[in-house]
C-alpha cells in the first residue's frame, strides 16, 4: 500500500478545504436565491402575521395541542381568509394587556401590564385559502454506502445511534452523545439527516449560549450538504430551502465558513477511514 507523506496529507487537506469553500459558496448563493423568490417572499409576508409566543405560552400550546404547527386568534385567521371550524375548542394562552392606572395622590398615570386568558386556534382547526409554503423536498435517492460510513463515524465518536420511525415530525434528533434518525425515509435522506445531526454533535453542545438556533441549523445543514456532496449525494435543493426557512443567508454562512469547513472535514476524514480503523475522536 502506498505511503502518504506529511506533504501529501497537507496538500490533500488544502485541496479539500478549497473544495469545501467553493461548495459552501455555491450553497450560499442558492440560499439567497430561495430567499429572493416570489414564493418565499409570500411565505414571509404570511409568517410575519403570526406571533412569536413566550416560553410559557409555547408550553401551554404544547400541553393542550401537542401537534399544533401554527396558531393565531379567531380574527387573525379570518384576515388570512381562513375560518375556524364550528365546534373547535380554542387553545388557552396568556395575552399581555398594558394599562395606565392613575396615581391617586399625584393624578399622574403609570404604565402597567396585566395578563388575561385568550383563545388561539391551530391551522388544523381552520378551513379556507391555503397558506403559502416553501417546498423542502425529501431526498428519495439511495445512499446505502454513505449511510454505512456515517454510522461508523458515529460509532468512532462514541455516539449512541438509533434508527426509529416517527420522531414527532423531526427527521433526526441530536441529544449530546446520542442521535435518533427517522428510518422511514430513503437511505439518501437518512444519510443527510445523520450528517446534519453529527454536525450538531460536533459544534453545538459545548458553549450552547454562544449561538442561536438559527445559526446552529445553518451550520449543521451546511456541513451536511458539504459531506453529502463529497460523497456524490446532491442535497442542494433541500438544503437551500431548509437554511432559508431557518432565516439563514449567504452572509451568515460566509461568517461561519471556518466552523462549517472544520466540522465537515472531520466527518469526511472519519467517513473515509477504513471500516476497521474506528479511531476515537475527542
Amino acid at each position: 500500500m502506498a505511503t502518504v507523506t506529511p506533504t501529501g496529507r497537507a496538500d490533500k487537506a488544502r485541496e479539500l478545504r478549497s473544495t469545501i469553500d467553493q461548495q459552501v459558496e455555491s450553497l450560499a448563493k442558492a440560499v439567497d436565491a430561495v430567499r429572493a423568490s416570489a414564493d418565499f417572499q409570500a411565505y414571509l409576508d404570511v409568517q410575519a402575521r403570526f406571533h412569536r409566543y413566550s416560553w410559557c405560552n409555547t408550553m401551554l400550546i404544547y400541553s393542550q395541542r401537542p401537534n399544533a404547527s401554527q396558531v393565531a386568534g379567531y380574527r387573525a385567521w379570518q384576515k388570512l381568509n381562513r375560518q375556524v371550524r364550528k365546534g373547535e375548542h380554542g387553545i388557552r394562552i396568556f395575552a399581555p394587556c398594558p394599562f395606565k392606572p392613575a396615581n391617586a395622590k399625584t393624578g399622574e398615570t403609570d404604565t402597567g401590564i396585566f395578563f388575561r386568558c385568550v383563545s388561539v386556534f391551530d391551522l388544523s382547526q381552520t378551513d379556507g385559502e391555503a397558506l403559502p409554503t416553501v417546498d423542502v423536498p425529501d431526498l428519495d435517492t439511495a445512499a446505502d454506502d454513505l449511510l454505512a460510513r456515517l454510522v461508523r463515524v458515529a460509532e468512532s465518536r462514541s455516539i449512541a445511534l438509533a434508527f426509529k420511525p416517527q420522531l414527532g415530525g423531526a427527521y433526526g434528533v441530536s441529544k449530546h452523545g446520542a442521535i435518533d434518525v427517522d428510518d422511514s425515509h430513503a437511505t439518501g435522506q437518512q444519510a443527510k439527516t445523520l450528517a446534519h445531526e453529527l454536525a450538531h454533535e460536533a459544534l453545538h453542545w459545548e458553549d450552547k449560549g454562544t449561538f442561536t438556533r438559527t445559526l446552529a441549523e445553518l451550520e449543521a445543514e451546511s456541513v451536511a450538504y458539504v459531506v453529502c456532496r463529497h460523497f456524490d449525494l446532491d442535497t442542494s435543493i433541500r438544503s437551500a430551502a431548509y437554511i432559508a426557512l431557518w432565516d439563514g443567508n449567504a452572509k451568515a454562512m460566509r461568517e461561519s465558513l471556518a466552523r462549517i469547513a472544520d466540522a465537515a472535514r472531520g466527518i469526511i476524514d472519519d467517513a473515509e477511514a477504513p471500516a476497521d480503523d474506528r479511531r476515537a475522536v475527542a
